[in-house]
């Protein structure tokens, strides 16, 4: 137990930044990544697209952070205009809820233990898919060391075919190699 003191905001702040450089150390020590950047993204995108053309599936896929914030969309010519938005929202809901969009779709169910998550009502409204709720594959959390670090939503084909598209993208990027999700647990 801690005696309790009173601390000047002073002694406050270099206990705090102490505190958050002993932390970052030990995540790089571990070889973690603290999110997923605009070269990751990038990287998992073009794979993602490399598996769709091969299945002849024209997508849109979307890559977010672990906040669920946007980090990159990529629509593919052909891909259908409700997809742009899907997307978008498989992956904020992934990140989100820490699962995949279509676990979280079995938990919602009647008698899930999150039955009605679908039926809040929450939408963003701005078109990036963000606070909107989507109830089937297609969406997978992206973890390192066990926390979430991002997420890929992927839409456009069937949920198989979007699942698969989605896992396929994120399998073969080399940082995270190992973390192939089982079915609906993400990365």
């Amino acid at each position: 137990m801690f005696a309790t003191r009173n601390f000047a905001p002073r002694d406050l702040q270099l206990i705090e930044a102490a505190l958050a450089a002993e932390l970052a150390g030990r995540i790089a020590d571990r070889g973690f990544a603290t999110g997923i950047s605009l070269a990751d993204s990038c990287a998992i995108a073009e794979r993602a697209e490399s598996r769709a053309r091969q299945m002849s599936v024209p997508v849109c896929i979307a890559i977010a952070d672990a906040e669920g914030r946007p980090i990159l969309f990529h629509r593919m010519e052909g891909s259908l205009p409700a997809s742009t938005k899907l997307a978008s929202a498989k992956a904020w809901t992934s990140a989100a809820y820490r699962m995949g969009t279509d676990e979280l779709g079995c938990l919602a169910q009647p008698g899930g233990m999150l039955f009605g998550v679908g039926h809040t009502g929450s939408g963003a409204g701005n078109g990036s898919g963000e606070g909107q709720v989507v109830l089937f594959g297609g969406g997978i959390p992206c973890r390192v060391g066990g926390a979430v670090i991002g997420a890929i939503g992927i839409s456009g084909g069937t949920v198989a075919e979007d699942m698969e598209i989605a896992r396929y993208a994120i399998d073969g990027f080399p940082e995270r190699r190992g973390t192939v999700p089982e079915e609906g647990r993400g990365l």
